[in-house]
């Protein structure tokens, strides 16, 4: 419980204080829905400029800097009170002054400088919050909590960068891309670290296990932001708070919010959770009183968005462009260009130091082929007409098995997702649903690059779908949140049309016509009809158990995980088939140092990495494998870890044969925890010969 407060404290803190760089009100509100991204911008700067000057660069460095700025950041502001601080609380008289007067009054204008009112919320928009908040995070512990360790094979990549950072005291990608825990080389140029920054300085304070940091993101700082930053866009465009309550709540079950991370990549999830509350942020920035201020702040939280899941800032553009259309806000071209030169400034500052890695990239940003080449109507049917896109919780995903459409409550549910996202266009026609506009336009636009990026190989398409990798499911992903909230704007609108039929037949409902009710008690019935139906066991069930299926269950693992780190001896490492049986848990969570970590890309030094396989080869008694005695050695391989009667689903290759493994000379069995068996290199495995290297 300590380490997932202490996640969530340092997630949210440092760029909750840029707040107060805003006056209080909808800005300050605005800016509080992207805290996490501002903190992460925070993140990025720190472990992008601190190796550059030669400063301190733990993960707990960075925390320092990150509050120092913040706190920084609020003081400059302060004497910059144009906007800020009410001109006639600034000013000095009007008349002469004495010298003590006048320096009595120069003291009480530079408080007022830094004591600044407060703008409570209405009770009506913090149970508005409150509520989605509350249930999305207790839907959220159904389905991820109670688990040894997040699922996914990601989860494990995602973890060991954390462990890196901890173990080697720096936050650089340097540190991170590595091959391993003992004689490492460089394995990548660029990778996204700001959540894993985050996540080290969560246990480096608490104490706690790296599991339960990266769990406390995808339970409570993911869907808190996704909640705050669609509640906020909702009530900014003129959506009543019971309205924005319900579209703040809906993606919790409509929509791949959870399934999203079945892949072990939490920042999937998180990151367009964020770009939310960014895309809020830079609409005001271009349409709002402090442009400058709010520039420098969005440009800050999209570098953090760069830094944690890069390709979320283009759900951020259209998102934006959408609700800057419909903002009421007079917009000149003064302050929009101040606007958008800040914001550019602020994100440029705060990426800097990745900018030459960040835009070469190295290969890392290599795409699959498209998955139905030449097909558009198949990939119109996978993007549009497919059932399985529209499911309750998103799972399973679209063009897989559709077993779950056999389910009653999976049915009730599909056929009212339907039926609202059908009604969603009428949003363009009734006033009350300006609100949903911009996400009918979000989900348009990005469902016809899904189409197109799906069938076409043309370079423009290739370029595009380079960014994640050319695997649908990462799109769908991303606009996630689209989902839910189109799906109330339907509801909505349903609701407005039999209100709009009854106030025209029935003269005594005429007085009905401007009511809001109908529109809060069609947002309301669908989000409590998805919710109920969405507790039935039947309905979660199926994915609770696929992230089961791809995480370690059984008090096996942690009996074998604290063995690990109690008998492994200084300096030398623990060798296994990857993360296939969920070993890599053993150094993320218990520091025990290992043989495999991440294999180098093809333009890096692939030869360190061949060598860890040709160890792993001849000490499992492959019959290929050639001696690499001196390979064992090198690398300080002490034990060998296999079984558990569990394997991470998705067809990864099995690098060993049991029964060969058995009658190995090179290891000799020396513990079983269940099913798992560990084995210790004997002498034989260790024996270094001239054709041994």
């Amino acid at each position: 419980m300590i380490t997932t407060l202490v996640a969530l404290a340092v997630a949210v803190v440092p760029g909750a204080l840029l707040g107060f760089v805003v006056p209080p009100g909808r800005y300050r509100w605005a800016v509080w829905a992207s805290a996490p991204a501002l903190t992460l911008g925070l993140t990025t700067v720190a472990m992008g400029w601190l190796p550059k000057l030669g400063l301190p660069e733990s993960a707990t460095a960075v925390l320092v800097v990150e509050l120092l700025l913040a706190v920084a950041a609020i003081v400059v502001s302060r004497f910059f009170p144009a906007g800020l601080v009410p001109a006639e609380r600034r000013s000095d008289g009007d008349g002469p002054q004495t010298a003590e007067a006048s320096a009595t009054t120069g003291r009480a204008a530079l408080l007022t400088r830094f004591r600044l009112p407060m703008v409570r919320p209405r009770w009506g928009d913090m149970i508005g919050v409150g509520v989605p908040a509350v249930v999305s995070v207790a839907y959220g512990w159904v389905l991820l909590g109670r688990l040894i360790a997040p699922p996914g094979w990601d989860a494990m990549n995602h973890g060991y960068f954390t462990r890196r950072i901890l173990d080697l005291g720096s936050a650089t990608i340097a540190s991170a891309c590595s091959t391993g825990s003992t004689e490492s080389t460089l394995t990548c140029s660029f990778y996204p670290l700001a959540t894993n920054v985050s996540w080290a300085q969560a246990v480096e304070l608490s104490g706690g296990r790296i599991s339960t940091a990266m769990t406390a993101w995808s339970i409570l700082v993911g869907p808190l932001t996704l909640v705050a930053g669609v509640y906020a866009c909702v009530r900014l465009l003129g959506g009543r708070p019971v309205v924005a309550s319900a579209a703040a709540l809906a993606p919790t079950f409509i929509g791949p919010l959870w399934y999203s991370v079945v892949t072990g990549r939490i920042t999937q999830q998180t990151g367009p959770a964020m770009a939310v509350g960014i895309a809020l942020l830079a609409a005001l920035t271009l349409r709002g009183r402090h442009p400058v201020r709010l520039g420098l702040l969005t440009g800050l939280a999209g570098a953090g968005l760069v830094m944690s899941h890069t390709y979320d800032v283009l759900v951020v553009a259209v998102l934006a462009v959408g609700l800057l259309v419909l903002i009421r806000q007079r917009m000149t071209v003064r302050s929009a260009a101040a606007g958008a030169a800040a914001g550019v400034i602020g994100g440029i500052a705060a990426l800097a130091p990745f900018l030459g890695p960040l835009t070469s990239a190295n290969g890392e940003r290599d795409s699959n082929q498209p998955a139905l080449l030449g097909q558009l109507g198949e990939a119109f049917e996978y993007w549009v007409t497919d059932q399985q896109r529209y499911v309750l919780l998103g799972f399973p995903q679209p063009g897989g098995a559709d077993y779950q459409l056999s389910v009653p409550s999976i049915r009730v549910g599909l056929v009212i997702t339907i039926a609202c996202l059908l009604a969603s266009p009428l949003s363009l026609v009734f006033r009350q649903l300006r609100w949903a506009r911009p996400w009918l336009i979000t989900g348009v636009v990005f469902t016809a690059i899904g189409v197109w990026t799906t069938y076409s190989d043309s370079a423009p398409a290739m370029l595009l779908s380079g960014l994640w990798y050319g695997v649908r499911e990462r799109l769908r992903s991303m606009i996630f949140p689209v989902y839910g909230v189109v799906a109330v704007a339907g509801a909505v609108a349903i609701g407005l049309a039999v209100q709009w039929l009854v106030t025209r037949l029935v003269t005594r409902a005429r007085s009905w016509r401007e009511s809001t009710v109908p529109a809060a008690v069609a947002a309301g019935l669908l989000v409590l009809v998805v919710a109920g139906l969405s507790a039935l066991p039947a309905t979660w069930h199926p994915l609770r158990g696929e992230f089961k299926r791809r995480a370690p269950v059984g008090e096996d693992y942690v009996r074998t995980y604290e063995w690990l780190a109690k008998n492994t001896p200084p300096g030398k490492v623990v060798a296994y088939d990857r993360h296939r049986q969920f070993m890599t848990w053993s150094y993320i969570d218990y520091g025990v140092p290992v043989l495999f970590g991440l294999p180098p890309l093809p333009v890096f030094d692939v030869q360190n990495y061949d060598r860890r396989w040709n160890a792993w080869n001849w000490l499992v008694n492959d019959e290929a494998a050639t001696p690499a005695g001196c390979d064992v050695n090198r690398f300080g391989i002490e034990y060998v870890v296999v079984g558990g009667g569990r394997y991470m689903p998705g067809g990864w290759e099995r690098h060993y044969t049991p029964d060969l493994i058995k009658v190995s000379t090179r290891l000799s069995l020396v513990q079983q925890f269940g099913k798992i068996d560990i084995y210790q290199v004997t002498d034989q495995g260790r024996a270094c010969t001239p054709s041994g290297s």
